[in-house]
């Protein structure tokens, strides 16, 4: 009896791995051919998903049996069963013909349409929930990268709808730094790159809050209401945030779009505007200067089984920092995807919960190239290259006493 129960017990966990296949391919364009950076690739009906990365490529480990949904805006989606996809792939996207051309005309204010989209959002995530997810980060000095860090990271997220809380576990990590990790100051300064932050911002339309709306009055934007519908016939509106060309401060340009229905965000993007660099942001303090010369934002929400959940964000940071006798340019650029999610029993190990602000903090921790697998953002060629070489310089660099 017990070989028995044994022979069952193999074959039904060979069964249940061989359900999951490694799906991979490259999404482009369909008329230029060119990749389609940051789509969304997930399965239907469930949380497991992943992204694009600069050259369009994408891996994800699904049932066979799946439904595979790529989408990103502005292209028609597209729905593949699992069972179709062939090694590397090329999966062409069409746009939408119904681009965001329809200028809306509302009684309500749009800063009052904003506060109530931000509201609504805030007020529908599913929470208490598990985010497991991948987190990578670049970082550059005077155009030579100086670290990098990525890992596969557990986010228990509760709160409020007002407030979101979240423990994080660190479940495997990389981190190769050749500079200082005593970055009070650069947090400080740029508000970015805290892990701890990796989905709070997101939840909290930070970004969003702190530098659109709290103009109030609109003395520095310009607001335009547009409308468009996408594939499956639901409407989506656009609120496109352009500066005032007269006002000279660091303003920003971008887009929240969000279901007028539901009234929850979508995704928010957000970027310095071009024609406002000129006045870069400048702190100064005890002959310590800063000025910020580049800061971008975008976050990407989805509805999964009535979950209502973060998808990816990605932040960017670009500062000078010089006194009078040094200066030097700073860019920290950093992405992280939501591969999949569940409802929290609240049943975690406190004492594994992360507390620091950086994963440089932590010795790095692997049992496989998890940066292979998980659903992460594949590497390209060239941040394979960046990544070695930290690697070794790290590695044969002594360490100072």
């Amino acid at each position: 009896m017990k070989s028995l129960y044994a022979i069952i017990t193999l074959f039904f966990c060979f069964t249940t791995f061989a359900q999951n296949i490694a799906i991979g391919g490259v999404i482009k364009d369909a008329v230029t051919k060119e990749p389609v950076i940051a789509a969304s690739v997930g399965v239907q009906n469930s949380g497991l998903g992943t992204i694009t990365n600069e050259e369009g490529v994408f891996q994800l480990s699904a049932p066979k049996s799946a439904t595979i949904v790529i989408s990103y805006l502005g292209y028609k989606t597209k729905y593949i069963p699992g069972f179709d996809f062939k090694d590397n792939q090329i999966i062409l996207l069409e746009q939408s013909e119904e681009v965001l051309e329809e200028v809306m005309v509302t009684k309500i204010p749009l800063p009052k349409i904003m506060e109530e989209i931000i509201i609504a959002s805030k007020a529908r995530f599913n929470k208490p929930i598990v985010l497991h997810t991948y987190y990578r980060e670049f970082v550059k000095v005077d155009g030579k990268h100086k670290k990098f860090s990525d890992g596969v990271l557990d986010y228990h997220a509760s709160g409020g709808s007002k407030k979101t809380k979240s423990d994080l576990i660190v479940k495997q990590n990389r981190a190769f730094s050749l500079t200082s990790t005593n970055e009070e100051d650069d947090d400080q300064i740029t508000g970015t790159l805290n892990v701890q932050k990796g989905i709070s911002n997101s939840y909290s339309f930070e970004f969003l809050e702190s530098n659109i709306l709290k103009d109030k009055n609109l003395i520095n934007y310009e607001l335009t209401l547009k409308s468009r519908k996408n594939v499956e016939g639901r409407e989506l509106h656009a609120i496109i945030i352009e500066p005032r060309k007269e006002i000279e401060k660091a303003l920003f340009e971008g887009a929240v779009i969000y279901d007028p229905e539901t009234k929850l965000i979508y995704e928010v993007d957000l970027h310095l505007a071009e024609s406002h660099k000129q006045f870069p942001r400048t702190i100064s303090l005890l002959g310590l200067h800063v000025a910020l010369l580049e800061t971008k934002f975008r976050a990407a929400y989805k509805m999964v089984n009535n979950n209502y959940v973060l998808s990816y964000n990605n932040r960017h940071v670009k500062y000078k920092v010089w006194t009078k006798k040094d200066q030097e340019i700073t860019e920290s650029r950093s992405d992280l995807i939501v591969t999949d999610f569940e409802k929290d029993d609240l049943t975690y190990n406190k004492k594994e919960v992360y507390k620091k602000k950086y994963l440089y903090d932590k010795p790095t921790s692997y049992n496989g190239k998890f940066w292979q697998k998980n659903n992460a953002i594949v590497l390209t060629d060239e941040e394979e290259k960046v990544i070695a070489s930290l690697e070794k310089e790290v590695v044969s660099t002594p360490k100072a006493e």
